[in-house]
């Protein structure tokens, strides 16, 4: 079981001793360091404190802490206050009753703290001493104290005992006082309170933890204060002696550097392929983890896409930079005006939400002074505008690894913010926004300015990690890496296990080619369309628009001719010969692609669909010809069902509708190179339906249906071949 942390805090500010100057700083460091040390998200430690008790009570919890702990315990006993030295050289702490010639009695020495450190169980202990160090002489005596303290000896390692690690840092190595006759009197260069400040700062704020691993470790925290004391003033020096093995973590860090985490290894032995293919497939899988809940996977993909911006070939570097432009961090509002305010008022604030993937959760912000920000936890970056500031206009930085976004921050004076007020309609009760939503900045832009009127003039905030790129490379791949690899697995799998099939007995015992020339034909058009979408899913790349039109269409296509098959088996159910059941298998499979590719393309959130009116020209020419198909197609079926024994005319009805169904989804799908590639996909495919049928004869009777359809679906492939010009949507605001 690990052990606890508790920290021990004693502050003395006031003294009964006139000598005894009193402090103003104990006091509010010991709740600083005490909030600090206290919270679960930075600290973790049990605390006490213990503030302006006598030197008895000051002795008690020192020594009920001590014995009360554990091998596995972290103590830490931090004193704010005054520091005396016999005349003996003896190192004191005072407490509220200490009077400076009965230190032995009244103060805690030095030699007590050690006592309890040597005979306690815990291994890892820990002292601050924020004390004024010097001579203290009797009364009456003027010179200054013989030398300085050295706080070291006081505390020596080698008096704890074996197999226990324990720390000293003081606020100052060496710190002399003066008395004269029995008033201290401090060389007001020396300010005790620097060291607990820096010690509070370095922790709450994070800037202590150094190599930025989340962790601040005792030795960070040391170098820390030392520095921020030392800038403060020169003169004091903070020291420390630390007998441990090991680090000691004091604290957690909210400043934690993310580190990427490695790419996997077949992405990375992709990225080195001679091929571009396969270097273009792993900047699909790297785009898919650029997105990614972790942002040390995240963060992973970012460089790597990064790297081969710099150096693949422009192919293969244009799709990587389109993987980057996908990650984008947005933040609402883009501007900020604080509102007005002046002399005396309180401070204003604001707010701004930070939106994107997981890597915009490491965040830092910059901020034009006086303007102050932050993080919040829940990741808003909070601003603050101190009191006293009448007016402002400077700009907010944002900071993640996927850039920087710059947001301006305005404050008027109270005047301006009164006057913009009256300039409201009478009994308006409208006030000024500290936060403006970005809804009605755009609304504020697009009101139209009165005839004669000048136009306002705004600035125009940048709002952007970088400069607005076209939609078609800025938007995601509309099948993720997964079902890609699944899509063209599957596909290819079925288009072979239906070759296959032609080499295995069919029904009546003999092989497909032999028995059902037509089928047999039609069956091989599927095949070789599936290969293609195989093929086409691993090519079309980064976002995919034809292979997934491609895949559906063919897997449509597919699910329709899976009744050839059952109508065979229903002409003799008898047996299940094996080249059916793989003809069948293969064409479930292909089914099972379009499938995955139709879930994937729903989740992706980037295609849609709705009857947007009466077509035009072009759009009636793609329908005339869908009607001119599934009308012949039902003419046949009423033939055929009009013939006895005859189960075919039913097939047929359900080909029929499938091509209405095909053309409503070609006519209302969006983006339209979606809707042509699945048409075109489709059509291709559905050539087997006439090609099958072509020699189909009912006891020497034929039916001209066939040689229409044919013509139909050739005329819908070359409709979807050529592209339409799309209008641009308008949309009119009163």
């Amino acid at each position: 079981m690990s052990g606890t942390r508790r920290a021990l805090i004693v502050a003395n500010d006031t003294y009964d001793h006139a000598s005894l100057g009193q402090l103003r700083a104990p006091a509010a460091d010991a709740e600083a360091l005490a909030d600090v040390l206290g919270d679960p998200e930075v600290g973790g430690f049990t605390v006490t404190v213990v503030h302006n008790e006598p030197s008895y009570e000051v002795q008690s919890r020192i020594e009920d802490a001590f014995a009360d702990s554990r091998p596995d315990d972290l103590l830490l006993l931090h004193f704010s206050g005054h520091g005396l030295k016999s005349d003996t050289g003896e190192l004191f702490v005072a407490a509220r009753n200490t009077r400076p010639d009965r230190l032995g009695s009244t103060a805690v020495s030095a030699d007590f703290i050690q006592r309890c450190m040597k005979t306690s169980r815990a291994r890892s202990i820990v002292l601050f001493l924020d004390c004024c160090y010097g001579g203290a002489f009797g009364e009456g005596v003027t010179v200054r104290a013989a030398g300085p303290v050295n706080v070291m000896d006081s505390f020596p390692a080698e008096r704890l005992g074996g197999g226990r690690g324990r720390a000293v840092i003081s606020a100052s190595s060496a710190i002399e006082y003066a008395f004269e006759g029995t008033a201290l009197a401090a060389d007001q260069t020396v300010r005790p309170s620097v060291f607990t400040s820096a010690v509070v700062e370095g922790l709450r704020t994070g800037d202590a933890d150094r190599d930025e691993d989340g962790l601040v470790s005792l030795d960070e925290l040391y170098d820390y204060v030392f520095d921020r004391v030392r800038a403060e003033n020169p003169k004091q020096t903070p020291g420390r002696d630390v007998e441990m093995a090991g680090d000691l973590y004091v604290a957690r860090s909210r400043r934690r550097r993310l580190r990427p985490a490695p790419i996997p290894e077949a992405v990375a032995a992709a990225l080195k392929e001679a091929n571009p293919t396969f270097r273009r497939g792993a900047v699909s899988e790297l785009r898919d983890r650029l997105l990614h809940d972790d942002p040390a996977a995240a963060l992973g993909a970012l460089e790597a896409l990064r790297d081969v911006v710099r150096t693949d070939t422009k192919s293969v570097a244009d799709d990587a930079a389109a993987a980057l432009a996908s990650a984008r961090m947005t933040v609402v509002p883009v501007s900020i005006d604080l509102g007005g305010g002046g002399v005396g008022s309180e401070p204003r604030t604001g707010m701004v939400e930070v939106h994107g993937p997981a890597l915009v959760q490491e965040l830092t912000v910059q901020a034009d002074p006086p303007l102050e920000a932050h993080v919040e936890d829940d990741g808003r970056v909070a601003v603050e505008l101190p009191p006293g500031v009448e007016a402002f206009a400077g700009q907010l930085t944002i900071t993640s690894p996927l850039g920087s976004v710059v947001v301006p921050v305005t404050a008027s004076p109270a005047s301006v913010a009164g006057a913009a007020e009256q300039a409201t309609e009478p009994g308006s009760d409208e006030t000024v926004r500290t936060t403006p939503q970005a809804e009605t900045l755009v609304e504020r832009r697009l009101t139209p300015v009165a005839a004669g009127a000048a136009a306002p003039v705004e600035k125009a905030p940048t709002a952007a990690v970088e400069p607005p790129r076209s939609t078609a490379a800025t938007e995601s791949p509309l099948l993720s890496s997964r079902a890609r690899r699944l899509v063209a697995a599957t596909s290819a799998l079925g288009g072979l296990l239906i070759l296959a099939s032609f080499t295995a007995p069919w029904v009546y015992g003999g092989v497909a080619e032999a028995q059902f020339p037509g089928p047999t034909a039609g069956l091989f058009i599927v095949a070789v369309a599936a290969t293609v979408v195989a093929i086409a899913v691993i090519v079309d790349q980064p976002r995919g628009l034809v292979a997934t039109g491609l895949g559906l269409g063919v897997a449509l296509v597919a699910a329709t001719s899976l009744l050839t098959p059952f109508g065979m088996l229903a002409t003799d159910a008898t047996s299940m010969p094996t080249g059916l059941l793989l003809g069948v298998a293969g064409e479930l499979l292909v089914v099972t692609a379009g499938i995955v590719t139709l879930a994937s393309l729903l989740g992706s959130g980037q295609v849609s669909g709705a009857w947007a009116g009466l077509p035009d020209r072009r759009g009636l020419v793609g329908l005339g010809i869908v009607l001119v198909g599934s009308v012949t197609l039902m003419l046949y079926a009423g033939w055929l069902s009009d013939r006895p024994g005859s189960t075919w005319g039913a097939i047929m009805i359900v080909w029929a509708v499938t091509w209405l169904a095909a053309g409503a989804v070609a006519t209302s799908t969006r983006p339209a190179a979606l809707a042509r590639a699945f048409l075109a996909g489709w059509a291709i495919t559905a050539l087997s339906q006439p090609v099958s049928d072509m020699q189909y004869q009912y006891n020497g009777e034929t039916f001209p249906a066939q040689p229409v359809v044919l013509l139909a679906l050739l005329g819908l492939v070359v409709w979807a071949a050529v592209p339409s010009r799309e209008r641009p949507a308008v949309s009119h605001r009163e």
